[in-house]
């Protein structure tokens, strides 16, 4: 019972969402080379070279290659939905991977004839082949590559965190109080305030939730306003950094940072939910914190 508990707990944890820009594409590049060292040297399946069309390194070119397309595409419908991979965890990689590794070997199956000679390319033996073979490279790499990275990442993160949150308890110059003025989407429901107040403000569709310290007490604005125009007109104050797609924070309200495998998760004074560090915004996070 321990056990199946704990690998549910292994499941839910938190996972960062690599998937896009540069990081896809190094994946892509270590995916072609993975398969490559899997495929022509440690050659684990039967080869029949009277079958084949071309020389055997090109088929395992062809082999491994077969799933960046797929791989690309995958992630492109993934990015129309940000809410999905804002908050990926471990159970949504092994479901995409489990996807990309069926679809592949799906692939593989229907290039067969450009590969191979044999005449029952297309029967229902070679289609099962094939979508075995991938299924049992990838039921065997991908929960240690995930281990590996998840346990790596976190412990990265939580070492950082700490160092971070030692910082942020020294010493500081105080902030100068500003009053803002902030122009929303409705004109006539423009407002002001101190700039010192200013704790965190997160995305809500068209809306933004800001929320303002007033005296002991949070108080919260609701404003028709998108989280891009408020950082812009909130840009002159160092002090307060995007974190996230969807969240701005004053880095002098921070109370305390835990990392995970994503990022970091803050705690802001006077508030009791946390607000998170995606991965793309942990550089300026630390560089903000620390020298602030």
């Amino acid at each position: 019972m321990n056990t199946q508990s704990s690998f549910f707990k292994f499941l839910e944890q938190p996972y960062p969402f690599y998937y896009e820009g540069k990081k896809l594409m190094e994946i892509s590049g270590m995916i072609f080379l993975i398969g490559m060292f899997f495929n022509y040297l440690l050659q684990p399946f039967d080869v029949n070279t009277a079958e084949h069309k071309m020389n055997y390194f090109w088929i395992c070119v062809i082999h491994s290659s077969s799933c960046l397309p797929l791989l690309v595409g995958m992630a492109a419908v993934l990015k129309l939905f940000p809410k999905t991979t804002d908050h990926w965890k471990v159970k949504k990689e092994f479901v995409f991977i489990l996807s990309l590794v069926i679809l592949t070997g799906i692939t593989q199956f229907l290039l067969r004839d450009i590969i191979y000679t044999n005449p029952d390319n297309w029967s229902w033996r070679y289609f099962k082949e094939e979508v075995l073979n991938t299924l049992i490279a990838g039921v065997f790499l991908a929960p240690i590559l995930i281990s590996i990275n998840l346990h790596r990442r976190q412990l990265r993160n939580t070492l950082n965190a700490n160092r971070i949150s030692a910082a942020i308890h020294e010493a500081k110059e105080p902030e100068s109080h500003t009053i803002v003025t902030i122009e929303t989407e409705v004109k006539s429901e423009k407002f002001s305030f101190d700039s010192t107040s200013f704790i965190y403000a997160k995305a809500e569709g068209n809306y933004a939730e800001i929320y303002l310290q007033k005296e002991s007490e949070v108080s919260k604005l609701i404003k028709r306003i998108s989280l891009k125009s408020l950082e812009t007109q909130l840009s002159g104050f160092s002090f307060i950094i995007k974190t996230h797609r969807s969240v701005l924070l004053n880095v002098n309200c921070i109370e305390n940072v835990s990392g995970n495998a994503q990022g970091y998760k803050v705690q802001l004074k006077n508030c009791s939910e946390t607000v998170p560090v995606s991965r793309n915004y942990i550089p300026s996070f630390e560089k903000e914190t620390v020298s602030a």
